[in-house]
Formats: C-alpha cells, structure tokens, sequence
C-alpha cells in the first residue's frame, strides 16, 4: 500500500515584516572597499586611498 501525504497548508506569511525587527541606527559604511589595480588590472579589496595592490606597490 502507499500512503498518500497531505499537503499542509504553511501558516507562515510572505513579504509581512515585523517592525520591531528593524534597524534602530544607520549601520555605517564597510571599511574595505573594491578596486582594480591601475598596474596589473587586478581586482582586490582595500582600505588604502590608493588604487595600486599591494604586489605592484612593491
């Protein structure tokens, strides 16, 4: 015999967000930031103001 499964309805609801789960502050902007090196064409990540990696700064 197969036993035959019911389709349970879910009782969670979609796109309903509960406003005490917001954010209470601005989260400030990540430190590190991505950028290609102007030498190699690399793509790394930095936190420097210059936008060379750090194999072309040697």
């Amino acid at each position: 015999m197969v036993k035959i499964k019911k389709n349970k309805e879910s009782k969670v609801m979609v796109g309903i967000k509960c406003q005490c789960q917001d954010r209470a502050v601005e989260r400030p902007k990540p430190l590190l930031r991505q950028t290609i090196c102007k030498k190699c064409g690399k793509i790394f990540k930095t936190n420097r103001t210059e936008d060379i990696c750090f194999k072309c700064d040697k």
